[in-house]
């Protein structure tokens, strides 16, 4: 590997001398604290808008053992917090988040996705990412359903794009295990644009054993899109990314990060929830473009305060329930990844809980004075104020079950996969890739169906990458630290320090991992449903835009490896 720009050098003597402990990037940030060109949004008062709860999504249709649904892609205006006019904004069935699927497993869904949204876009587009050049249009979708095992026609690839006033029906077979899903836009280069219009909402995949579980439900069970988001004077949405040195690209042009300075759970700027002194079972998703959350429920009046932690269990990831739950007091989360959590107010009459948030920006960012990105340290309140309900049931811990875990003897062949970004002289970021390559590039991946590999991604960039793949459910094997100067130099992968085995509440199935700087993520991958293209990114929306998103192609045992198709 060439060392072929300056940020390339400047990590081989952080590499070679550890004393000097602030990244590129960092050094950068030091002659320029405080200097981020982004007009902040409004004060806003917090905590006085209730926490809205997504709908049910009700079938179109009910025929044959087969739900057919209708889902309409529309702009519409709604107020983001009660002090502000309505914001435009795009969602399905009008609505932010979209309504909630409640599916189960082996009952398959049909969904008709049509676009009924305007021919101009919320926001400016770049036309020099590859997806966007013109003639392209400016307004498209795909939606994809994250986290799902479904044929590749029915998968979201960003190529399957189309325009207003058309529509495709999607297929959705539920052969998995009980999850907690989400679906989004995944139009190719402007995934980013739609997501952040709003284009987002959770599909809830159930089977017998978990409703035998006696977890709460109802009332009792609260999806929760965890997103940040800027905005004008007038409530709109203000899409501006910067640059890591906190300056902006050229109006409308791309750049690899996006934080906003006001927290948006389930739609809506500070909202707060009155709960009943007993289990909720709260399903959270880190919908954000790039932003990480570390979450904590706090019990302490201000975010300056020492913090009183209320204890809560994780009995959940991506793929579906893990073997036990898991006691925690913080809960990371990348773009995308999921937590299925069971929050036990009982106890707690007459306090108020504030689900806070400690993570940096970028992750897992630098230990400075004054960072460019003003951290988000409360999210919302749970208010205990509701008296316990007359004859409520109670609910349960999840009881221990087998999530067996795979062997690493299993996988048949053994991929590595790095990620780099390309830097102009100043040392901003030009684009994202994954060994070097762009997304339409010829696929070099073509895994047998019914196989099992080991993936291995190195990440020689500063940031965390939440790595994702469609079609499949994953598990984490290990993290483990590597030489820069080895690598950059000679091309060769010497690993440095202990192997770290994945947490806990890693150790079931995810499709969504955080890979962090310096490090090796090492995964194994059953590819199981479907042959057929599909496709593996970083969930970080800039970068899947621009480059760091690449395809693989499931073939049947003995199929010649030659074909996207």
């Amino acid at each position: 590997m060439a060392l072929n720009d300056r940020r390339d050098f400047l990590k081989l003597c952080l590499s070679a001398a550890p004393a000097l402990a602030l990244s590129r990037r960092a050094m950068a940030q030091v002659a320029i604290i405080g200097q981020a060109h982004t007009a902040p949004s409004p004060q806003l008062r917090r905590f006085v808008d209730p926490l809205p709860i997504p709908r049910t999504l009700e079938p179109h249709r009910r025929r044959h053992g087969k739900l057919s649904y209708r889902v309409r892609m529309v702009e519409f205006e709604r107020r983001l917090h009660s002090d502000l006019p309505p914001a435009r904004l795009w969602g399905y069935e009008g609505e932010y988040p979209g309504p909630v699927f409640e599916a189960r497993c082996g009952i398959p869904v049909s969904v008709k996705w049509e676009n009924h949204l305007p021919l101009q876009h919320l926001f400016a587009i770049d036309q020099r990412l590859h997806a966007c050049a013109p003639p392209t249009p400016a307004v498209r979708v795909v939606p994809h359903l994250h986290g799902a095992r479904a044929d590749s026609r029915s998968d979201g690839l960003p190529e399957n794009w189309f325009t207003p006033g058309h529509s495709v029906v999607y297929h959705y077979p539920n052969q998995q295990n009980a999850a907690t899903l989400w679906y989004h836009d995944h139009a190719g280069g402007i995934e980013r644009l739609n997501l952040y219009a709003g284009m987002a909402g959770f599909y809830l995949l159930r089977d017998d054993r978990e409703l035998a579980m006696h977890l709460p439900d109802g009332d009792y069970e609260i999806p929760l899109l965890l997103q940040d988001r800027r905005v004008d004077a007038n409530g709109q949405l203000v899409y501006q990314p910067t640059f890591a040195d906190g300056t902006l690209p050229a109006p409308g042009a791309w750049a690899p990060q996006l934080f906003g300075d006001l927290p948006v759970i389930n739609g809506a700027i500070y909202p707060f929830l009155e709960v009943e002194p007993r289990r909720y079972r709260l399903r959270v998703l880190n919908g954000a473009n790039g932003r990480f959350f570390n979450v904590y429920m706090n019990l302490a009046k201000k975010p300056t305060d020492i913090p009183r932690l209320v204890t809560f269990h994780q009995v959940g990831s991506d793929g579906g329930l893990l073997a036990d739950p898991v006691p925690m007091q913080h809960l990371l989360l990348g773009p995308a990844e999921r937590a299925d959590l069971i929050v036990d107010f009982t106890g707690l009459e007459g306090q108020t809980v504030t689900v806070s948030n400690n993570a940096k920006s970028p992750f897992p960012g630098w230990d400075l004075i004054n960072p460019l990105y003003a951290p988000l340290p409360e999210l919302m309140q749970f208010r205990v104020t509701r008296p316990l309900a007359p004859g409520a049931k109670s609910f349960s811990m999840p009881p221990p079950i087998s999530v067996p875990r795979l062997d690493p003897a299993q996988a048949v062949c053994t991929r590595t996969f790095v990620l780099t970004e390309d830097t102009d002289k100043q040392g901003r970021s030009l684009r994202m890739m994954i060994d070097g390559k762009m997304y339409d590039e010829p696929t070099t991946e073509f895994p047998v169906l019914g196989s099992i590999e080991k993936w291995r991604f190195i990440n020689t960039t500063d940031d965390a990458h939440p790595m994702h793949l469609h079609l499949v459910q994953f598990q984490i094997v290990e993290r483990q630290g590597y030489d820069h100067a080895s690598f950059l130099l000679y091309n060769k992968l010497v690993m440095r320090g202990f192997a770290r085995k994945p947490a806990p509440n890693e150790m079931g199935w995810k499709d969504t991992a955080i890979l962090n700087p310096g490090e090796v993520l090492t995964i194994l991958v059953p590819f199981l449903g479907f042959t057929g293209k599909y496709v593996y990114h970083c969930h970080i929306a800039e970068h899947a835009d621009n480059d760091m998103m690449r395809p693989f192609v499931v073939v049947a045992p003995g199929k010649k490896e030659t074909s996207d198709a």
